[in-house]
């Protein structure tokens, strides 16, 4: 975003920030654990925790009830409700900021007529039939676009990638807030950043974050019908089967597998080489290594053992009738 002065945001609110120095400049904002101190960011904390106390945002929204006992925040501005006011500041202020040129293809990709390409375009790229690569949008060197993908702004694609039909690549993520008893929809502005040599299945959809982009790392296969929900991020080597899905803000560290139809709640933690079975409905971090099975998931040893019981009982029951 271009810097806004801190004051042009206190005139907005009409509140006065509680700061400790004179007038400066902002320039981009972030989540509160990592913000620097020319970003903006949003604390719905009345004291911060102690894990966020060394933080060094420039401007943080926050409750009116809130203790500041961190001395590396340059200013905090009071507000009803801070998740809220950091909404209007991006609705109001936020102008994207494109760092490459737009309209830019490489004299050696390869373009279909019916394909529209307002961002940039790498080396020996194929984009196919029916595609769209929006304006502030980057591909990398030999990534390939099947027919109809869907690639917004904010987008960065790495080298060697291969999109199948109907992949859609940062969209607004299915996020809402409560507002004086209203529902709002949430900004999801941040784009979204993938890695080199990643496979996306037909008919994926990967949302774009919020105050951060949604990440993904290298060599990543998925197969058609994933959902990666806005804010998460991903690491290296990471299957995904067909239907499986991540809720929001979920990390997925190194070399995960997700079977087919298994679905991860927002917010947790996956950890690495982690597997989760067909099915499973992960509903708390799994640990480093481990395997989870059924819903609420566990571990898939203990499941198989419940569900041998459940169906002993069963037939036992069954032969007493």
């Amino acid at each position: 975003m271009k810097p806004i002065l801190l004051s042009e945001i206190e005139a907005f609110f009409n509140i006065k920030a509680e700061k400790q120095e004179s007038d400066f400049f902002l320039e981009g904002f972030a989540p509160i654990e990592k913000a620097t101190s020319k970003d903006i960011s949003f604390s719905n904390f009345s004291q911060l925790p102690h894990q966020l106390k060394e933080i060094k945002a420039g401007l943080l929204f926050v409750p009116q009830d809130f203790e500041n006992t961190s001395s590396h925040i340059k200013s905090i501005l009071r507000v009803d409700h801070p998740y809220h006011a950091m909404v209007s500041f991006l609705e109001h202020f936020y102008i994207p900021f494109i760092s490459f040129p737009s309209s830019k293809m490489a004299s050696t990709a390869v373009i279909h007529p019916s394909a529209i390409v307002e961002g940039v375009v790498g080396e020996h790229c194929q984009i196919g039939p029916g595609c769209v690569v929006s304006k502030g949008a980057f591909i990398g060197d030999k990534t390939i676009l099947e027919a109809n993908v869907t690639v917004y702004p904010n987008v960065i694609i790495g080298s060697d990638c291969i999109i199948q039909a109907g992949v859609v690549i940062g969209s607004r993520g299915f996020g809402f807030y409560e507002f004086k008893n209203e529902r709002f929809p949430v900004p999801h502005v941040s784009g979204v950043r993938i890695g080199n040599s990643c496979e996306f299945g037909a008919n994926m959809v990967v949302a774009s974050g919020f105050l951060s982009p949604t990440v993904i790392g290298n060599e990543c296969h998925f197969d058609s019908f994933v959902q990666i929900g806005h804010n998460c991020t991903l690491g290296n080597r990471i299957y995904m089967a067909s239907q499986s899905g991540l809720g929001g803000s979920t990390i997925v560290e190194d070399d995960v597998e997700l079977a087919g139809g298994a679905q991860v709640a927002g917010h947790l933690t996956i950890g690495k080489g982690a597997r989760v079975a067909a099915k499973a409905g992960v509903t708390k971090n799994v640990a480093t290594g481990a395997t989870v099975a059924g819903f609420p998931a566990i571990d898939i040893d203990i499941w198989r053992r419940e569900v041998i019981a459940i169906r002993q009982k069963a037939m036992h029951k069954k032969s007493e009738i």
